[in-house]
């Protein structure tokens, strides 16, 4: 049997894991490896190395002999099980090995893992077409290693089946006897006949034996299949994971893409699996491992990808209810409610991953966003209508003299900045309005990027890398900034029929609500606006190409041709009760 080694200088392949700085609970660990030819006619094209922990496994491919590292990020420190899997182009695991390694912590350790020519199985089907025969004795032979074995014709035919033999050259003879136990035929005659056993894999061979001693002998080469075909499908309680059974499957390995690493999930011998174990609005990559029954794994399938969204729209009713809904082709279809007590005073939603934060006049309540419980409520400052803001990871509130900053979930404690100010918005950037000066200030340090004066400014609004400011002198406006070496530079100004009081926007356009006047659509290629509805909105939110639009008494969810502006509604769903806030992702 041909081996190879892992070795530490100048080879084909390497393995890093590291924790980058070197800290007080991780160490990193270095694996190299390098091929020598062995029997099989070609070479390994991909490798897979995983690591195992207890329970905790990670593994990651990488092109052999191509690439010559893998770096595995900050694994904490114990004794670990380091295998190699090197396969060729077919998904063939073709050579294998296995040692156990300690990682100590704050150190670098190396490990020298024997690698060696994976076993083959092999099958041989014999059939006849003589009445007279009764028995078959094969005999297998390489090197020193010898197989005899004689067993009885079922109608006819029989196999013998034998694993984890050596990848090399066996050589066969086969025995026929009639039922008197007296010698037919022995093939072949003179010597013996070499079978090529390839490694990782089932080998077949057929050998069929005619009436007048003609032989036969075909090659068959069994494969493990792997899943090609995978449905992600978004549930309310997770992301469901179905697949198209594989023939000869024992049990499938479902694997989560996590910090760079495939991560085993799960194991079952169903063709569905429900991960709730997700976040919304994250992408989320799964790929298979299918063990067959006779132990031999397919390895990898191609990764299956999909963004967590569950369309969700939350509606804050004044009969203190909560809802949330989502699309259901020309409806709006509830999924779950709850009644609480605060939320009759709602003034802004926001759903951040799992959890549903509504803002009253003096409180943060935190709600589950699956089942709208309630998980907690924080006293704030009081509510004036344009001095609270949220983005994806901070709640904000500004004073006379100061800007609070609350992470979230965790709000029951906030920083502080000596940043004062009557209205703020938050998104890529925090924008505070303080009389006629508008501050760009970084969410994550607080620190005041820049300033500029605006004259006659109202309120103003922050998407992405552009500040919307809306201005009132003897006319009104809207001026739209964007942010350069983090400095506001104007770039368009659009005539206005009133006062700004909504705003949403997204790369491709924004919409306004216009106080007395309704909505507007608007793109920055374009010089006016595009007026689409008379009503004033309570709320207003851009997902993609939909448009929700929240009235006193209804929802209703556009669909916008971007390039015309023009819009199609698309649901619509009616309320008894006064809508006070909502919020879409």
């Amino acid at each position: 049997m041909h081996r190879f080694f892992l070795l530490l200088a100048c080879v084909s392949c390497l393995v890093v894991v590291s924790c980058v700085p070197l800290c007080d609970e991780t160490g990193s660990l270095t694996v190299s490896v390098v091929l020598k030819k062995a029997i099989p006619s070609v070479e390994p094209t991909l490798g897979v190395v995983t690591l195992k922990k207890g329970a905790r496994i990670l593994s990651q491919t990488f092109n052999f002999p191509g690439e010559n590292s893998v770096v595995f990020q900050s694994i904490e420190r114990g004794n670990w099980t380091v295998s190699v899997e090197l396969k060729d182009g077919q998904n063939y695991t073709i050579y294998v090995g296995e040692t156990q390694v300690e990682v100590l912590a704050g150190k670098h350790s190396t490990v020298h893992v024997p690698v060696t020519l994976n076993s083959a199985d092999l099958t041989v089907d014999v059939s006849v077409t003589s009445s007279e025969a009764s028995t078959v004795e094969l005999r297998l032979e390489h090197s020193q290693d010898v197989i005899l074995e004689r067993r009885n014709l079922e109608d006819r035919e029989i196999t013998f089946e034998f694993h984890n033999l050596a990848s090399a050259v066996w050589q066969l003879k086969l025995t026929l006897y009639d039922q008197s136990g007296n010698e037919m035929l022995v093939w072949p005659e003179t010597g013996s006949v070499g079978l090529e056993l390839q490694p990782g894999r089932m080998n077949t061979y057929s050998v069929r034996i005619d009436q007048f001693g003609n032989v036969e002998i075909v090659l068959e080469v069994e494969t493990v299949q792997t899943v090609s075909s995978a449905t992600l499908t978004n549930l309310d309680e997770g992301i469901l994971i179905s697949w198209d059974p594989v023939e000869n499957a024992a049990f499938y390995e479902i694997y989560k893409a996590e910090q760079g690493y495939w991560i085993k999930i799960h194991e079952c011998t169903s063709t569905s699996y429900l991960d709730q174990d997700v976040v919304e609005n994250v992408e989320y990559s799964y790929v298979f491992n299918v063990v067959a029954e006779n132990g031999r794994h397919s390895g990898f399938s191609r990764p299956f990808t999909v963004v967590r969204d569950t369309q969700r729209i939350f509606v804050a009713l004044s009969d203190r209810s909560v809802v949330r809904f989502k699309v259901n082709q020309s409806h709006l279809t509830p999924v779950a409610s709850n009644v609480v007590s605060e939320a009759n005073d709602a003034k802004l939603l926001r759903a951040i991953g799992d959890d549903l934060y509504f803002l009253t006049s003096g409180s943060l309540v935190r709600l589950n966003a699956n089942d709208l419980t309630v998980l907690s409520s924080q006293n704030v400052l009081l509510f004036t209508g344009t001095n609270s803001a949220f983005n994806d990871e901070y709640f904000f509130q500004v004073g006379s003299n100061t800007l609070r900053r609350y992470s979230l979930p965790n709000s029951a404690t906030y920083e502080t900045a000596p940043i004062g100010g009557t209205a703020v918005d938050a998104d890529r950037y925090v924008v505070v309005l303080n009389g006629q000066t508008v501050s760009l200030v970084d969410p994550v340090t607080l620190q005041v990027l820049s300033t500029k004066t605006i004259s006659n400014a109202q309120r103003i609004f922050t998407r992405g890398e552009f500040v919307f400011v809306y201005v009132q002198d003897v006319s009104h406006r809207l001026e739209v900034y964007s942010v350069s070496d983090n400095n506001l530079e104007l770039v368009k100004t659009y005539a206005v029929e009133g006062d700004v009081r909504r705003l949403d926007a997204s790369e491709q356009f924004f919409c306004l609500g216009v106080s007395g006047e309704g909505i507007y659509l608007g793109r920055l290629t374009d010089a006016t606006l595009t007026k689409i509805n008379s009503n004033f909105p309570v709320s207003i939110k851009i997902v993609g190409n939909l448009l929700y639009t929240l009235f006193t008494d209804r929802l209703e969810v556009y669909t916008v041709d971007v390039a015309s502006l023009s819009v199609s509604l698309t649901a619509r769903s009616n309320f008894t009760q006064q809508a006070l806030a909502m919020f879409a992702d």
